[in-house]
């Protein structure tokens, strides 16, 4: 059947079901007319149904894709990269008419000189225009000098995406590097083989246990329980859980350390089972405890009630966190004095140039212990001992890489605030033995990080020593670490926190927490004062990349897990970078609306934020402001600027900073890049890229001279030049939010 093209997608949808529907009718008829046919000349009656043949798939080779892109006579595509160019991809040509719902494997062959390490396609409407939230990574291409059959399953992305109708196309991205050496033919959208068939129905089976556990973390957090937990008071040498239950039956109190999954156990084993005789009971146990034969402090648990089941523990509560900590150390408050900040610090010889002459208050440090953490002691190792057993850190990679960067913001009494960021196996760099410890069992290729491996007493301990060693070494008035951030951009958790791909939101947020509340607990001992930050992109209320969370659900969710399990000062660290990463222009940003049910949260509409943080249902404790910081956000331009580009770069940035500096809720902005850094194919830097060989090399930029100048006395006049850049004539920008 040819359809019209004026047709909607839904008309054609339902035309569909209705061919499919009569022809099912046609062969029942069919059968049933000849079953006698059959029976007498012993012949069997199968109506032959044509298979649906495959929908052929060619590339647009007009249009910019920082690849060079060339047809062969036998229709044969050869790829090259473009010099420079770090995001190679191209487009396929529109489809000329809609694709049959059952073509769904996307196929083609190819030849390939280095691996692709992200292969992702994004799904184009007819509207023409690339948008993250409906794209999708499959992970690595291998390389082969051979032809070689590359196919992926695309059936529940098309219904996601509503795909495959006349007009619409892929774009591919074949990873992120310049030397791109490919050959294509022979793609198509092709249905689906025996094997692949059977392979969809195991993952359907798969994805709906998942969608059973995801559910049973909602309830969990949405149920109203009529016993509770009511304080857990950590000393020392003891641990006291105070709390009522109600009911009939034996109860008990049950320890739940962070290997144990609340949402799968059946019997609580009885070492973590306490006897419950009053109802309203008051419970001291010892601070440490062995489990599996390793030294455990039970600081890092926390407690619920059970009703004991002969198959079947029932929880009757919440489970909670400790609410109060014995200090090990005590820190006076370390407080920002102003709101200019810088993003990655590292031992630079401008850092405490730029601390000085930039008014610098704030700072973020990456740290990787996958990086500087052994499994086997070595030469300049200092050794740390954490219940009971040593574990091993080099002197040399800490002094160069975090000492000597926090000595220096230290004697300017700068905040700084530590990213924990977890690497793979497949980094360069690390100890093999501690990234097979620390990596999650379910992490994919995809993720750049990891989140941490949290299912075992082995990966707890390696952990959590981890973060006594940090917390110890950093909570000190001469290098100092106030605050931690929790990972990167949760958001895009696929990408930055892998746990695996298709990961439920509840299901990712249960082992986040757990990551969350391990460094609050083991930093309190040593700061009482430290937050712990949660890292978020600019998205808001809709997902800022494909296979993405949704921020708003995820601070909905933080603020769920608070009222349940006890509140903790965790407060928003936000990427509030323009809608468009290459364009400075954020006054333009035309989907960061000042609604609260804006889709972005750019330097534009930063009023939105700060609704969020002032309004007490997000409060800590429903009486202190979580206040936000900006922890890597900044204006950027193209690879090739010119003048006018990095004009606007500075002028983003005033605007920001106008915003900035007015809301009560943004406690400051920590700017990305420090330094221009052309991998991240958008230049982001208060500085050109260091060791270029060209003359402007290291120095600074237009944005530069704009942040020196934020916050002094000669900030209007300077920031002046920039309100005709903008279009308007006065700084009077900021807007009132709607709901």
């Amino acid at each position: 059947m040819i359809y019209h093209k004026k047709l909607n997608k839904q008309t054609l949808m339902i035309h569909k079901k209705i061919l499919t529907a009569w022809s099912l009718c046609c062969t029942l008829l069919a059968t049933s007319f000849c079953t006698s046919c059959q029976k007498e000349e012993n012949y069997s009656f199968s109506p032959e149904v044509p298979e649906t043949p495959a929908t052929a798939l060619s590339i647009d080779t007009s249009k910019d894709s920082q690849l060079n892109i060339r047809q062969e006579s036998d229709s044969t595509y050869i790829l090259t990269g473009k010099t420079g160019n770090t995001d190679p991809y191209f487009f396929s040509n529109d489809l000329e008419e809609t694709v049959p719902e059952e073509c769904c494997v996307l196929e083609f062959e190819y030849t390939l000189k280095e691996e692709i390490d992200n292969f992702e396609l994004f799904f184009i409407d007819t509207k023409g225009a690339p948008d993250p939230a409906r794209s999708s990574s499959f992970g690595t291409v291998k390389p082969s000098d051979e032809w070689t059959t590359y196919s992926i399953r695309l059936k529940k992305l098309r219904k996601k995406f509503n795909w495959g109708f006349n007009g619409e196309k892929l774009r591919i991205d074949i990873g992120g590097t310049d030397r791109t050496d490919m050959k294509i033919r022979n793609m198509k959208l092709r249905v689906m083989n025996a094997e692949e068939i059977k392979a969809e129905e195991e993952e359907d089976n798969a994805e709906n246990e998942k969608q059973k556990y995801e559910q049973a973390i909602v309830d969990y957090l949405n149920t109203s329980y009529d016993s509770h937990i009511t304080q857990v008071s950590v000393k020392s040498d003891q641990i006291t859980v105070s709390g009522n239950f109600t009911g009939e039956g034996t109860y008990f109190l049950a320890e739940i350390p962070p290997f144990m999954d609340l949402f799968a156990v059946t019997k609580i084993e009885d070492v973590y089972k306490t006897p419950l005789s009053d109802k309203v009971f008051t419970q001291t146990l010892p601070r440490k405890g062995t489990i599996e034969g390793q030294e455990y402090d039970r600081l890092l648990s926390r407690w619920a009630i059970f009703k004991e089941g002969t198959e079947r523990d029932e929880r009757v509560s919440h489970a909670r966190y400790a609410d109060e900590i014995a200090a090990v150390r005590h820190m006076e408050p370390l407080n920002p004095a102003g709101k200019k900040g810088l993003g990655g610090i590292i031992n630079s010889e401008y850092l405490e140039s730029d601390i000085r002459d930039l008014g610098i208050t704030s700072a973020t440090i990456n740290i990787c212990p996958v990086l500087f953490m052994h499994s086997t002691p070595q030469a300049d190792d200092i050794v740390h001992v954490y219940n009971g057993k040593e574990y091993y850190f080099s002197k040399s990679f800490l002094e160069a890489n975090l000492d000597a960067p926090l000595k220096v913001a230290a004697k300017y009494h700068v905040a700084v605030a530590g990213i924990l960021l977890i690497h793979p196996t497949t980094a360069a760099g690390a100890d093999p033995e501690i990234a097979r410890i620390l990596q999650h069992p379910d992490y994919n290729a995809q993720g750049v990080y990891t989140m941490p491996n949290l299912t075992n007493i082995t990966s707890v301990e390696y952990y959590a020593a981890i973060l006594d060693f940090l917390a110890q070494r950093y909570s000190c008035n001469e290098m100092r670490i106030v605050h931690w951030i929790i990972h990167n951009e949760i958001d895009g958790a696929v990408n930055w926190v892998n746990m695996g791909s298709n990961v439920g939101m509840a299901t990712f947020m249960e082992t986040y927490m757990k990551s969350a509340r391990m460094c609050y607990q083991i930093v309190h001992q040593y700061d009482a004062n430290a937050r712990v930050y949660i890292p978020f992109t600019h998205g808001w209320t809709k997902a800022a990349g494909g296979g993405w969370y949704q921020v708003t659900d995820m601070l909905d969710m933080l603020n769920a897990y608070s009222r349940a399990e006890g509140d903790f000062f965790w407060a928003p660290a936000c990427h509030s970078y323009p809608e468009q990463l290459t364009n400075p222009e954020v006054w333009n940003d035309k989907n960061a609306t000042f609604s609260m049910k804006t889709e972005f949260v750019s330097l534009k509409n930063l009023e939105v934020l700060n609704k969020w943080v002032l309004d007490p249902a997000n409060q800590y404790q429903g009486k202190e402001k979580r206040s936000a910081w900006l922890s890597e956000t900044g204006t950027g331009t193209r690879i090739e600027p010119t003048e006018a580009d990095l004009t606007k770069q500075a002028a983003g940035f005033a605007y920001g900073w106008k915003k900035i500096n007015a809301l009560e809720g943004i406690e400051g902005i920590q700017w990305h890049n420090w330094y221009d850094n052309p991998a991240e194919a958008v230049l982001l830097g208060l500085r050109y890229q260091e060791n270029t060989g060209k003359p402007e090399a290291g120095q600074p930029k237009p944005v530069w001279h704009a942040y020196q100048q934020a916050g002094t006395s000669g900030e209007d006049a300077y920031f002046e030049q920039y309100l005709p850049v903008i279009g308007i004539s006065d700084w009077n920008i900021l807007q009132p939010v709607g709901e």
